[in-house]
């Protein structure tokens, strides 16, 4: 729902660390949008659909919409603070990429996850806090990368 309200905002203005996923249905084959936290690496932008747990959900099947979608048709595009960009996705498996991607993901703090860490975490916000909720992310979800073209 949060990602929803986010939409708007951001599609008039894209913060760093935040991507608008874009996949296409895999029932309607319309465009889907979602709002993330994605971090960009050079060629690849990591995002990691949150587990079961993070979510209030307690099926450990529970898979985001937007994931289906990528399994379905990982041919995406992604807006970024620097602009639009195309890509494939899929999700990371080789331990290397993993512990690569970890390290982009958990470690790259932007002026917005301060922001995003209040409504997370209680008390203020602070680069360690920032870390350490985005490594529970990364550790229970499902990473993703998207290789850009």
């Amino acid at each position: 729902m949060l990602s929803a309200l986010q939409l708007p905002i951001f599609l008039a203005h894209t913060p760093r660390g935040v991507g608008i996923l874009t996949t296409t249905g895999r029932r309607t084959g319309k465009p889907r949008r979602k709002c993330l936290r994605a971090i960009r690496n050079g060629a690849r932008v990591y995002l990691v659909m949150l587990g079961p747990a993070m979510l209030g959900v307690e099926r450990e099947q529970a898979i985001a919409a937007w994931l289906h979608n990528i399994r379905a048709d990982p041919k995406v595009h992604i807006r970024l603070s620097d602009g639009t960009h195309f890509g494939t996705a899929r999700e990371i498996v080789d331990e290397e990429e993993l512990a690569t991607a970890r390290v982009s993901y958990t470690e790259t703090v932007n002026p917005f996850d301060y922001a995003e860490c209040v409504f997370h975490t209680p008390g203020q916000a602070s680069r360690p806090k920032i870390v350490a909720l985005h490594s529970r992310w990364f550790d229970t979800g499902a990473p993703i990368v998207i290789d850009l073209t």
